[in-house]
């Protein structure tokens, strides 16, 4: 029985809530409230377009640029480390090649210590076969000479071509964070526009509107094409019947698909 009585009560404020909202609609200019939102989704259009850049498009450009950045440092750094493994190869060549000939040369002096001819004859078997690791460490060395040679080449050029690419990557940053700079001047002076715009708009209408700012993607108020009958958000089909409804401005008319406020351009001469 209480339930019932609470229940019957709530059924009562909400009727009076709606008819309050009703004799105030009716009590006032709509077309003119229309028209008065219609400015005001301007300025949140482009408070939603700017917050965007600001918030998606924007940082998503700067990590994309950061990537790229980074992938062709790598890439170069890559590369000096290469030239670096060179030089590394070519000492260790130079090393293997000097204790070759210091065991040449040493072999060499023990030959007239040699008390037998089998002796001698095994030393110098065994200084030809020092010879020949000498030589292919010598080919090896030059080989490599080839290399870094080459290497340092390109190096000079991927040096100069990385500095070019860190300038361009340092403009376009810059590029961007000033370009953040300069929406965050342009949102605070679109929200001061909202905000005097706002006070001369009926508050019942205005909630209603700031509701469908949030929940349409920054678009609560949409144009009817006459010409083809559709909602201009949505792209609904909108009937004859709804068009006269909108047309007399005697309440707000919704888009029955996307729930957006209904307009017609002409009727504003917009």
């Amino acid at each position: 029985m209480v339930g019932a009585l609470r229940s019957h009560r709530r059924g009562l404020w909400f009727k009076s809530r709606y008819a309050h909202f009703l004799k105030n609609i009716f009590s006032m200019d709509l077309k003119d409230e229309i028209r008065k939102l219609v400015e005001l989704q301007k300025v949140d259009t482009e408070l939603y377009t700017l917050s965007f850049k600001k918030e998606a498009e924007i940082p998503q450009r700067l990590d994309a640029l950061k990537k790229e950045f980074e992938g062709k440092k790598k890439a170069f750094e890559l590369s000096l480390e290469n030239a670096k493994q060179l030089q590394l190869k070519k000492k260790e060549k130079e090393l293997n090649l000097a204790t070759k000939e210091d065991a040449i040369k040493k072999s060499q002096g023990q030959l007239f210590q040699l008390k037998t001819n089998k002796e001698y004859q095994a030393k110098l078997t065994e200084i030809a076969s020092l010879k020949a690791d000498a030589s292919l460490l010598e080919e090896e060395v030059l080989k490599v000479l080839d290399e870094i040679e080459n290497t340092d080449k390109k190096s000079k050029e991927e040096k100069n071509a990385f500095a070019e690419e860190e300038k361009k990557h340092k403009e376009s940053e810059s590029g961007l964070t000033s370009r953040i700079g300069e929406i965050e001047a342009k949102l605070k002076s679109l929200e001061e526009k909202k905000v005097i715009l706002s006070k001369d708009i009926d508050k019942n209408i205005l909630a209603k509107y700031e509701k469908l700012i949030k929940t349409r993607s920054g678009l609560a108020v949409s144009p009817v094409n006459v010409d083809t009958e559709n909602c201009g958000a949505c792209h609904m089909r909108i009937t004859a019947q709804k068009i006269n409804e909108i047309k007399m401005y005697s309440e707000l008319v919704l888009c029955e698909n996307c729930v957006r406020i209904l307009y017609i351009p002409e009727d504003f001469s917009l």
